[in-house]
């Protein structure tokens, strides 16, 4: 089992047949999938210890799992390697992911056309490449459960006595997209139950599930399931974080994957303005989370910054290394404490590996602080212009992908952050860049529009400099000024006043000038991205999938080659700059 899997080739006591033969499927399985991520470039195969990795990953799960597993989707062992990672941070569980599948019907033989089925056509329906170039179809599940889903079909189709009618149910049935979710967390008893009347809270159907135990105490449960009416998955997956939220079964593990979370806000009030109540500032709560710091518990190191409304102090907190911001007391008047609100208000909620992680906060009047990790490489815009640093292509991709991943989960949680800026995108010791700053944020409202102007000139949008109605498309246009900035390593409109930028944004259409070397792909995103009118710039979701393929082509021409300059290339920021 598991064990033996673990043990070293010249300890192993001689194997059963049995043993031996599953040992050698999934060394083969193994090569396979390895050979085929190899073959599609896929990022994993990047890293120094991949292959090893790999190897882990396949000995950590039982021998089932290399022969249940369909090897001509490779992608999804890295799906399952990457939500098992996830779930070993506590705070990341249960991890989840979700994806749309689709079952394509296959002959048995007995259909009156069986004998001439296309056989070409059948192998073309299961390449990746056929998923992603023919319209209208997904790729299958990740254990290639097309005959027992095809089975289902044809039982539900009501007709068990002619065929005719079965295999016409049966393809309009298995055209029907269905999703595939992907749990992992601490293995427990009636953790499959828990998580199958959780789908079934959310209203879908299990059409099929795998579970698999690894050796070292986590569960990987892969759930098919019908009953979504949409092909759409960012719904769905506010929908599973919501049952997830409520689910008293799973309560301390509550929180959604940094790939997939999606905690939803539509039904979280606004909140009001606080007021001060006995000895602390009220925040709007829904009854389901503890934040409050206990201020003595905080340990103060060095000052990092210092602003006119608060200072960051580097500190820690039960022994983990944190970010402090202190709010000045004589400088606290109504505003303050309305965004010192808010920012808790949201922080408290959200947690992507892309935005920056809120642990806590003290609510005293003369203790007002935020307590969130500490980034040690500090913010984009320090590393730009104080540091006089530089991207090459390759990392600029990475950082923006980064920033879109974390701004594309606010807005699938309905929040705008409003203030999207270098200054507010910090870098951990990993090199993960993440968004941070959400003293100006706001809950997007039911209409979808906010009015009000805030921000920062340089990189506000028209419709926000102008008092207009703004929805999250506003912070797409503060991304292209950002993705501009690294780009040129320039501060936007550096020879214009503030005041003289917004004013040449709106009534002249001003943009910052685009290098003539830039990449024509890169050059046209930013357009795009600029665009004045808010409904021709595109989402994140869809600034993802072109930055992504972006970073593909630049890989293959070479230029995807990492440079040994830039790697650590915060190493030249002072430690402790946030």
């Amino acid at each position: 089992m598991a064990m033996d899997d673990n043990e070293s080739c010249g300890s192993r006591a001689v194997e059963s047949p049995k043993k031996s033969r599953q040992r050698r499927q999934k060394l083969e399985v193994y090569n396979d999938v390895l050979t085929r991520l190899y073959d599609m470039n896929h990022e994993d195969t990047q890293q120094p210890d991949f292959e090893d990795q790999l190897w882990i990953h396949f000995n950590r799960l039982p021998p089932r799992y290399a022969l249940d597993v369909n090897v001509e989707r490779a992608e999804d062992v890295i799906t399952h390697k990457r939500v098992l990672q996830m779930a070993e941070d506590p705070g990341n569980r249960p991890a989840f992911e979700v994806r749309l599948v689709q079952v394509h019907p296959t002959s048995d033989g007995n259909t009156p056309d069986g004998d001439n089925t296309d056989l070409s056509m059948k192998e073309d329906a299961q390449s990746p490449s056929t998923y992603s170039s023919r319209s209208g179809l997904h790729p299958p599940p990740s254990f290639g459960s097309a005959q027992n889903l095809e089975a289902l079909a044809l039982k539900a189709s009501g007709h068990p006595d002619n065929y005719a009618t079965n295999a016409l149910n049966s393809s309009s049935i298995l055209s029907r997209p269905m999703h595939e979710i992907t749990f992992s967390t601490i293995d427990r008893p009636k953790l499959l139950s828990q998580l199958t009347s959780l789908l079934s809270e959310a209203g879908l159907n299990i059409q099929e599930a795998h579970a698999f135990s690894t050796a070292d105490g986590y569960s990987l449960d892969v759930f098919v399931v019908d009953g979504w009416p949409h092909e759409e998955t960012e719904q769905l997956r506010n929908v599973i974080a919501k049952e997830i939220m409520k689910a008293k079964s799973l309560q301390g593990e509550a929180h959604i994957d940094t790939h997939s979370s999606s905690t939803s806000y539509k039904n979280i009030p606004t909140p009001s303005d606080p007021v001060p109540l006995n000895d602390h500032v009220k925040i709007p709560t829904d009854g389901t989370d503890v934040w409050e710091i206990d201020a003595k518990l905080l340990k103060f190191e060095n000052k990092v910054a210092s602003g006119t409304f608060g200072d960051l102090y580097k500190g820690t907190y039960c022994s983990q290394e944190v970010a402090i911001k202190v709010l000045k007391p004589e400088r606290i008047d109504a505003d303050m404490l309305r965004e010192f609100s808010q920012e808790v208000f949201i922080m408290r909620k959200i947690r992507h590996k892309n935005v920056v992680q809120f642990i806590g906060a003290c609510t005293e009047p003369t203790k007002l602080c935020i307590v969130t990790e500490f980034m040690a490489q500090g913010s984009i815009y320090n590393f730009l212009h104080k540091q006089n640093g530089s991207f090459k292509l390759p990392l600029l991709l990475k950082i923006a992908i980064d920033i879109s991943k974390g701004m594309s989960y606010l807005h699938q949680n309905n929040i705008i952050h409003r203030d999207l800026k270098t200054a507010n995108l910090l870098m951990d010791e990993h090199e993960v860049v993440k968004v941070a700053d959400f003293g100006v944020a706001r809950v997007q409202t039911q209409s979808g529009v906010m009015t009000a102007e805030t921000g920062t000139y340089r990189w506000m949008a028209p419709e926000v400099i102008e008092h207009k109605p703004y929805d999250h498309k506003a912070d797409v246009f503060s991304f292209a000024i950002v993705l501009w900035e690294l780009l040129t390593g320039e501060v936007p409109y550096s020879y214009l006043t503030p005041l003289q930028a917004a004013v040449g944004v709106v009534q002249q259409g001003l943009r910052p000038t685009i290098p003539k070397q830039t990449h024509p792909k890169l050059t046209e995103l930013l357009e795009c991205c600029w665009q004045h009118n808010p409904t021709l710039r595109p989402n994140f979701t869809e600034i993802i999938d072109k930055l992504k393929q972006l970073a593909k082509e630049v890989a293959k021409s070479g230029e995807g080659h990492r440079d040994k300059s830039v790697s650590g290339f915060f190493a030249g920021l002072k430690k402790g700059h946030h």
